[in-house]
C-alpha cells in the first residue's frame, strides 16, 4: 500500500514539473521561460517604480512583489520580455502587462475567471 501510495505521488509530481514552465537561470533563446525575478521591481517601492525606466527595471503588481518566481520569456534585447508568469501557492499564474500612468509598463498578477463558467 505505501509503494503504491509512493508511486501515485511521484507521478503527480512529475506531471506537475512538466507542464510548468521551466525557469532556466541564463537561457538565451527567447522562446524559453528564464528566471527574471531580478529584474522586477515591486510596485509599493514607489521611489524603485518611478525609477524603473531608467534603471532597466521591470514593475510587477502582485500581492508576492518579487518574493516569489517571476519567468518571462524574451532576452530584454532584440526580443523584449513577454509572456511573464509568477509562482504562487497553486503554480504559476499568467502575469498580464499593462501601461500605468506615470510608470509605464508593468506586468499585473490577476486571477482570471473561465469565460465558460
Amino acid at each position: 500500500m505505501i509503494k503504491k501510495s509512493l508511486t501515485v505521488a511521484a507521478l503527480a509530481a512529475g506531471v506537475v514539473l512538466s507542464l510548468a514552465p521551466h525557469a532556466g537561470a541564463d537561457s538565451t533563446d527567447p522562446a524559453k521561460f528564464s528566471d527574471r525575478t531580478a529584474d522586477f521591481v515591486n510596485y509599493t517601492d514607489v521611489s524603485g517604480a518611478l525609477a524603473a525606466k531608467d534603471t532597466g527595471k521591470l514593475i510587477i503588481v502582485s500581492p508576492y512583489g518579487t518574493s516569489r518566481t517571476i519567468a518571462c520569456r524574451g532576452n530584454g534585447q532584440d526580443v523584449a520580455w513577454y509572456d511573464c508568469k509568477q509562482q504562487d501557492d497553486l503554480g504559476w499564474i499568467n502575469l498580464q502587462e499593462q501601461d500605468l500612468p506615470v510608470v509605464g509598463k508593468a506586468w499585473v498578477y490577476t486571477l482570471q475567471s473561465d469565460p465558460n463558467a
